[in-house]
């Protein structure tokens, strides 16, 4: 029975311990998230990522809540996965912008090409 007692009051005090020992507000990861986020938006996100951009701006809402409800250990999670999804709107951008300019690029040749071929038909017919 002694035994008993004492795993109940070892349990207690752990317990005890434990709901006093409260999670740090995760300030730092909610400012990172934040300035990712913005970040993602200023490269033209909206444009190139906007469902990475939104994915992005929800979990950092849903962070910046969480943190109110002093629910650090979520906020943290959230400002984490806010500051993927802005990772990745940035690099989708990257690759749209990228993109365009290839596209720009092989545009430009084609009319090349075809300018110089028209040059080389009228010179062929001239001679």
């Amino acid at each position: 029975m002694s035994s008993r007692k004492t795993l109940i009051a070892l349990a207690f005090c752990v317990s005890q311990l434990t709901g006093c020992a409260q999670t740090k507000p995760p300030l730092a990861q909610l400012d990172d998230a934040g300035r990712r986020v913005e970040a993602a938006r200023g490269d033209g996100a909206a444009t190139y990522a906007p469902m990475e951009l939104r994915t992005a701006a929800e979990r950092l809402s849903l962070a910046r809540a969480a943190m109110k409800d002093e629910d650090y250990d979520q906020a943290a999670q959230l400002a984490d996965e806010a500051q993927i999804a802005g990772e990745l709107a940035q690099a989708k951008t990257r690759l749209g912008k990228a993109r365009e300019r290839v596209d720009t690029r092989t545009q430009e040749n084609a009319q090349l090409r075809s300018d110089l071929s028209i040059g080389s038909d009228a010179d062929q017919g001239g001679q």
